[in-house]
């Protein structure tokens, strides 16, 4: 039972070799974590039995492991996704892990069941209408000091959710979908902000990976390096495009900071996602159209311009091809579905967002999406072989408090696909005036 193979994902399996690989020792939380659920889900103390499978490929995570529990007992059998903190002591410790668990268990614990509740009292029930589209978390559990943590969520699998293949570029239905439902869970943000002050403030958080950009920081010179890799790609003679990624190499740890700093962006922070890439979303199609998102990983949660989700999604998901033609549409499908959730939640969405209030936010905000394409679209250009060892990334830094080099590299099988989309990536933020 412990290897059943489940539907594979949109360019997503559970292997990429093929060959079969060992389930690793895993922690005792995680038996007691399933222990105590297993009689909540139907199961008889004693008499059901857990097995494990892994529950996600290489890359698809860099703070986290998931492995698929599965509980038996006579002819019944339930699966379920377990994410626990890195196995490995050094990619726990220095990529913290625990910091980003601790933000992912209040989200489910507190957050997604209080919003969930808001959009209720005010009439919106319906996944149609609202913003209910997150995955089912049976537990959530997070104990920092211990190093302890452990999510148990849906397979979403299970109910024929797809992964988009992070490697293409997404269509314009994938994106109008994500853009829709974006736009209801910013509206969520500024309706309750405004109706329930005292119990929102709890929501207004911080990145919680900010100290990755402080002066005694490891990663500062692998961030320096993710720069120069877009740099390098530029053309040679591309002087003044190239002249500005110079000089946002110079105020690249400002500029961050600038982007994630609430205060600049108010009355219109919002509480966003944070992390709006395709591996964190997945999709339900009827006759091969997508139909129905959910968000994944909410690890890294935080009340921000929502500017951010907007251009972290546009800028690393879609290319330059799909911008030309749809970037200006993509906003306004956005600010549509902003404006009709707030109107649900009985508010005026002239007065808590106005259009021009989100250009405005896009304009001051807008470079962020090179921000975040300088990570993401290199490793959506790499294949899982040739993915970075993260456990060996993570010893180093825990040896010399250094890393001291990109995370994804350009080779042969990915050098000109890279060229081509972050060169655009750069290229339309300067068009869209952003950069």
């Amino acid at each position: 039972m412990a290897d059943q193979q489940l539907p594979a994902a949109n360019g997503h399996s559970n292997g990429d070799s093929g060959v079969p690989e060992e389930v690793p020792e895993l922690p005792n939380y995680l038996y007691k974590a399933l222990e105590r659920l297993a009689p909540r889900e139907g199961f008889t103390e004693g008499k059901f039995s857990i097995a494990f499978d892994f529950g996600s490929s290489k890359g698809d995570g860099f703070v986290g492991q998931m492995f698929k529990a599965i509980i038996s007992e006579g002819g019944r059998q339930e699966v379920y996704l377990c994410k626990i903190p890195p196995l490995d002591d050094a990619r726990r410790e220095e990529f913290k892990s625990m910091t980003a668990f601790a933000r992912e268990a209040f989200v489910y614990e507190r957050f997604l069941p209080l919003f969930f509740d808001y959009q209720r009292q005010k009439g919106v029930r319906s996944r149609d209408d609202g913003f209910f589209h997150a995955p089912r978390c049976y537990y959530a559990y997070c104990n920092e000091a211990a190093q302890e943590s452990v999510i148990i969520m849906e397979d979403l699998r299970l109910r024929e959710f797809r992964l988009w293949n992070k490697h293409d570029p997404v269509d314009y239905e994938h994106a109008r979908l994500f853009m829709t439902h974006i736009g209801r869970l910013h509206a969520i943000s500024l309706a309750m902000k405004r109706d329930r002050p005292e119990q929102f403030e709890q929501f207004k958080l911080p990145n919680p990976f900010d100290e990755m950009l402080k002066e005694d920081s490891p990663f500062r010179n692998m961030i320096l390096s993710q720069v120069q890799m877009v740099i390098d790609a530029l053309d040679e003679d591309d002087t003044v495009t190239r002249a500005k990624m110079e000089q946002l190499k110079e105020d690249v740890f400002r500029e961050l900071l600038r982007c994630g700093d609430p205060s600049l962006a108010e009355p219109y922070a919002v509480v966003g996602h944070g992390d709006c890439w395709t591996n964190n979303m997945m999709f339900r199609y009827q006759d091969g159209s997508p139909q129905e998102i959910i968000l994944l990983d909410w690890q890294v949660l935080r009340y921000v311009t929502p500017a951010q989700d907007l251009v972290y999604f546009i800028f690393s998901c879609t290319d330059g091809a799909f911008r030309r033609k749809h970037y200006e549409e993509m906003i306004d499908i956005y600010h549509s579905s902003l404006s009709a959730m707030l109107e649900r939640l009985q508010h005026d969405p002239n007065e808590l967002f106005p259009r021009s209030a989100l250009d405005e936010q896009l304009h001051q905000f807008g470079r962020y999406g090179i921000l975040m394409g300088m990570f993401l679209v290199p490793m959506m250009c790499t294949r899982a072989d040739e993915l970075p060892d993260i456990e060996a990334m993570a010893k180093q830094m825990k040896e010399t408090n250094q890393l001291n080099e990109s995370f994804f590299k350009t080779t042969e099988s990915n050098k000109e696909a890279y060229s081509k989309r972050i060169s655009d990536v750069v290229k339309d933020s300067i068009r869209y005036g952003y950069f």
